[in-house]
């Protein structure tokens, strides 16, 4: 399997990966900045915004809900390549005017035409956030995209620039930064009252039970299977790679290490403050326990390396116990004791020997109303959740994932956001893309 997938991601993409590691990705965002594009006039604090949210199966029924329950914020728009599954949220905005009932597209291309339209949110597969954010920001669209912000590292890096140059708010979907118990913790970490903080780990011990195996068959009335494919490779509809199981497969997802575990590498890269790629790092794993169709691993164990601290990252998809109570979240090791945050709500601490209980705390929030202040304000420096921050973490998930694919432990130069003297996993750094759904190597 590992063969076979090193010769699909390395078929025509070794050009494209040396020429985007070649250029440092400060200096990049830099000269971006300089030629940006004035952004157009927004809706102040008393106008409506006006949001169209691109997939609405799953986890963009919470992007019509969450936008909807804002002051002055109307989904006007909704999006999906299948006619099946748009009719909750049609019936969930009529609801809330049942005078206006959204707009529907079924081509997201037609949908970025709409001048109506201010905010495009993105619930897509994963291989369809960094091409849909970046031809939204090109419309002079705000974005809010679902984590991970890209389907592989080169991708992120083509967000923010892209963010910059045409001077958009993109929000990444990584809710947990706008969560107080989540913001509590990190200030007591950086408080230095766990000493030395030298280790973070990232757990994701979420059961994920055998896909099964499904033959080739016809693609359902309703769905625009050309556009569902997007930027992947050309290949027959399988039920068994549509609706949610795409995760599993690395045409479309990123395994559970893009999935559920994004959130908490991002909490866990947060916490040891590290702003950029790290200088190393392993993984191991595979598909354990059953036979399926499924491509990514259940059980994989990532470790990155900075020199002065680690990061640990561990999926664990099947019967498994859990760390200090703690099945999703993410745990710090300092010199004078261990804070856990369990989840998204609640974090605690633990002191001495006999690990006694210290300070703890819990908390939610509101990521939709942080994005929109920034959207109003025109300024990206107040989102809880900067496309930068969600290319960063996004990009140590893939590669902790490219990692696994080679078997082998990979040199990383942070400044040009690629890898030291390996063309064969610099090729994994991009795809090869599906005209015309290709993401661009150069913005602006």
């Amino acid at each position: 399997m590992r063969e076979r997938n090193r010769r699909h991601f390395l078929h025509d993409t070794a050009t494209l990966a040396a020429a985007i590691a070649a250029l440092p990705a400060a200096s990049v965002a830099a000269s971006i900045d300089d030629a940006a594009e004035p952004a157009p006039a927004r809706p102040s604090a008393n106008e409506t915004i006006r949001v169209a949210v691109v997939g609405v199966k799953g986890r963009g029924m919470a992007h019509v809900e969450g936008f909807s329950a804002q002051p002055n914020v109307k989904v006007t728009a909704i999006c999906d390549i299948d006619e099946n599954v748009i009719g909750p949220a049609k019936q969930a905005l009529e609801k809330v005017d049942p005078k206006s009932p959204p707009k529907f597209y079924q081509d997201i291309r037609k949908l970025l035409e709409d001048k109506d339209i201010d905010v495009v949110s993105i619930a897509t597969p994963n291989h369809w956030h960094a091409l849909g954010a970046i031809w939204a920001c090109q419309a002079g669209k705000d974005v809010y995209v679902e984590k991970p912000v890209s389907h592989n590292v080169s991708e992120g890096r083509r967000i923010v620039e892209a963010a910059r140059h045409y001077n958009r708010i993109v929000q990444t979907g990584t809710q947990c930064r706008s969560h107080k118990a989540v913001r509590d913790a990190i200030d007591f970490i950086r408080s230095g009252k766990l000493g030395e903080v030298y280790m973070a780990k990232g757990l994701c011990y979420k059961p994920r039970g055998s896909i099964g195996h499904k033959p080739d068959g016809p693609v359902p009335a309703g769905v625009d299977f050309n556009l569902w494919l997007g930027p992947a490779p050309e290949r027959p509809f399988n039920p068994n790679r549509f609706h949610y199981n795409w995760h599993w497969f690395w045409d479309t997802g990123n395994g559970d290490l893009g999935n559920q575990g994004i959130h908490q590498m991002d909490i866990a890269r947060w916490g040891l403050d590290k702003n950029e790629f790290p200088k190393a790092v392993t993984s191991s794993g595979g598909r354990f326990g059953y036979k399926d169709d499924g491509e990514t691993p259940n059980t994989i164990s990532s470790f990155f390396e900075f020199g002065d601290k680690e990061l640990q990252f561990e999926v664990r998809g099947l019967i498994t116990n859990a760390e200090l109570d703690v099945k999703i979240g993410n745990i710090y090791y300092g010199t004078e004791g261990i804070l856990a945050i369990d989840g998204y709500n609640t974090w605690r601490t633990y002191f001495g020997p006999n690990l006694e209980q210290g300070p703890n705390g819990k908390g939610g929030g509101d990521h939709f109303a942080n994005f929109l202040n920034a959207v109003r304000a025109r300024d990206h420096k107040l989102l809880n959740a900067d496309i930068e921050e969600g290319h960063l973490s996004s990009a140590y998930c893939h590669l902790g994932n490219i990692a696994y694919q080679l078997g082998r432990k990979l040199q990383i130069n942070p400044a040009s956001e690629s890898f030291i003297n390996d063309p064969e996993a610099d090729a994994m750094l991009t795809r090869q893309y599906r005209e015309p759904f290709v993401v661009p190597a150069k913005i602006g």
